[in-house]
């Protein structure tokens, strides 16, 4: 299952630089510790008919030893959000769906439990797979995992625990949850995995034990042996094996740059976003899994601007209960009291599978198709779950409801009579919940920016997703290679369509705030908050960047670059306006501060895609 070849005349072989993703900021250097944990041997053997029993009793012995397994690595780590990850694979074994799904198979096919367990596995893989969105695709691993981990034991063995020397990099085609969490107890200088990406579970636990990091660097285990040097740089999302002894003292000065940058900024994450002139901008967190609250609170997140719901949807036969809305609801409430927890409804569709809902095959065009609103508001009774959940959830705190793909107004009326019925059902029953709760749209069709006065009456909030807003708007699609390069945050009309929700808040005196990926790019913060934003939610790690920017801006210079911008002609020359100022009073931001890759006009990469 490990893989620790010795280098083979190491100083012969060539350097090699290769580029990945950076999900966790930092950089680190070390010997390399080369784990390579492929798929297990799955044996086909199929069993007499009166041997069901007995095979039954071997899958549920091996559920529970694989449980046990899970829990003394879990009694080995601190509190915290690694101990949650395992907590999330203990729970999958304990999943009723799956455990009755392999029963099944070993009943009616007279297979062994490996083999039932290898195909059940595999089937919630490919449903998995079928998802059109990066968070529910990344799950896929954790499912792999959970079902390696249990073939494992029920061939009688126990996955070895990775021992990594400190001081190590670990190189690996991907890591466990369980692996990933016990490194919790070992010193290693970085993570480089060939799988993974930023929302895996190697990605969160990485940026909660603030290790380095890089994912997706393909086919890299041939090229390194254990004990290969290697750098690991987590910012650009580079790695360097072997590099040159001018190299490795080049990477020491960075690394002294980027602590004392780091320390910092990190100085500020408990204060607020305040301008020099007294004005507050309030920074909140896009979350999708509980491990991540941990480090949105250390990074000084006020709040949560995103929740998404999607994942609880996922992965089973039937749709969540109300009751599992309001525990959920609940107890995010209580980990972020006093703070805002602002809970999108599910964001679901045909390019985001989900069996629960019937959705098994994608449509021809499903970014345009029956997804999100459309879809909730197809499948009511599931949305008046959610609705009744969050509802009596909001009575243990400022619980707020967003509504997503929101195109105008006659959706939002549909929605409003949903909260209607949904509040004389709960009053029926004699549920207690909230009489009032804030709900608010994601802004993200075009329509619905350019109606945003109308839509403002109707809400008490909006919250700009340029994400989907940017693709719909300039009509590319983001997971296109051949178009993704015209994706351009800075395009005049992307910059205008935000300026006009902005106003149109601002007219009718409700806040508007942006949760897509523009807000933890330190180079937008000044248009943003020029434009006239005052709320801005954004992955956890880019918080503390983020914030020193604003604390150390006046609105008024800020107002003055979007004004600026707003006078651009093209995207090209904006961007040329908003790097050439943002380099000039923040260099260390936007080299460190998100892990972005700044092209100069007239880089081979620039030019190669305008």
């Amino acid at each position: 299952m490990s893989d620790e070849r010795p280098t083979p005349d190491a100083h012969k072989r060539p350097a090699r630089e290769r580029r990945g993703n950076g999900v966790s900021a930092g950089l680190g250097m070390g010997p390399a510790y080369v784990v390579d944990r492929r798929e297990v041997n799955v044996p086909h053997t199929t069993i007499a008919r009166e041997g069901i029993d007995d095979e039954l009793k071997r899958f549920r012995a091996a559920l529970r030893g694989t449980q046990e397994q899970l829990e003394t690595i879990k009694s080995r780590l601190t509190h915290g959000e690694h101990r949650q990850i395992l907590k999330a694979q203990q729970m999958m074994l304990r999943d009723p769906d799956l455990i009755q799904h392999v029963e099944q198979l070993i009943r009616e096919r007279l297979i062994g439990a490996e083999w039932a367990v290898s195909e059940a596995v595999d089937e919630v893989r490919a449903t998995l797979a079928k998802v059109g969105d990066d968070y529910f695709r990344a799950r896929q691993s954790d499912v792999a995992f959970m079902g390696e981990r249990l073939i494992t034991t029920l061939g009688g063995d126990e996955k070895d625990a990775l021992t990594p020397p400190p001081g190590s990099v670990i190189v690996a085609h991907e890591l466990s949850p369980a692996d990933a969490a016990n490194l919790a107890n070992h010193d290693v200088a970085g993570i480089v995995t060939e799988e993974g990406g930023a929302t895996s579970h190697t990605a969160i636990i990485a940026r909660a034990l603030q290790i380095p990091a890089v994912v997706g660097v393909h086919d890299l285990i041939p090229e390194v042996y254990t004990n290969d040097p290697v750098i690991v740089d987590g910012v650009h999302g580079l790695i360097q094996v072997r590099p040159t002894q001018a190299r490795v003292e080049e990477l020491r000065d960075e690394v002294q740059r980027y602590e004392a940058f780091e320390q910092r900024v990190l100085r500020e994450r408990a204060l607020p976003a305040q301008t020099e002139d007294g004005e507050n901008v309030y920074l909140r967190a896009n979350l999708a899994l509980d491990e991540e609250i941990e480090l949105a609170k250390r990074s000084g997140a006020e709040g949560v601007g995103l929740y998404r719901t999607e994942f609880m949807y996922m992965n089973r036969q039937e749709p969540p209960s109300e009751e599992e809305h309001y525990r959920m609801g609940k107890a995010l409430l209580q980990r972020w009291a006093p703070y805002p927890v602002r809970v999108r409804t599910f964001d679901l569709g045909s390019d985001k599978q989900c069996e629960a809902l019937g959705l098994n095959e994608a449509e021809a065009n499903p970014a345009m198709g029956v997804r999100s609103m459309r879809l909730a508001l197809l499948h009511r009774e599931v949305l008046l779950d959610q609705l009744r959940g969050l509802l009596r959830a909001a009575l243990h705190g400022p619980l707020q409801i967003m509504l997503p793909l929101i195109s105008g107004l006659e959706e939002l009326s549909a929605v409003r009579g949903a909260f209607n019925e949904a509040r004389a059902q709960l009053a029926e029953t004699g549920l207690p919940h909230a009489s009032e709760v804030h709900v608010g749209v994601m802004i993200e069709v075009p329509a619905a920016a350019i109606a945003a006065d109308l839509i403002a009456e109707r809400v008490d909030f909006m919250s700009i997703g340029t994400n989907d807003l940017i693709q719909y708007a300039l009509a590319i699609d983001r997971d296109n290679d051949d178009v993704n390069y015209l994706y351009e945050p800075l395009h005049p009309a992307i910059l205008r369509l935000i300026k006009t929700v902005c106003d149109a808040g601002r007219a009718h005196d409700i806040p508007v705030s942006l949760c897509g990926e523009m807000a933890s790019d330190p180079r937008y913060t000044w248009v943003l908050v020029g434009l006239g934003l005052r709320e801005l939610s954004m992955q956890a790690a880019a918080i503390p960047v983020i914030k020193n920017i604003i604390r150390s801006s006046s609105i008024d210079e800020m107002e003055a670059l979007a004004a600026q911008v707003l006078e651009c002609r093209t995207a090209t020359e904006a961007r040329r306006l908003v790097v050439r100022k943002m380099n000039e009073r923040f260099p260390e931001h936007l080299e460190h501060g998100a892990g972005i890759q700044i092209l100069d006009d007239d880089s081979p990469e620039r030019a190669s895609a305008e």
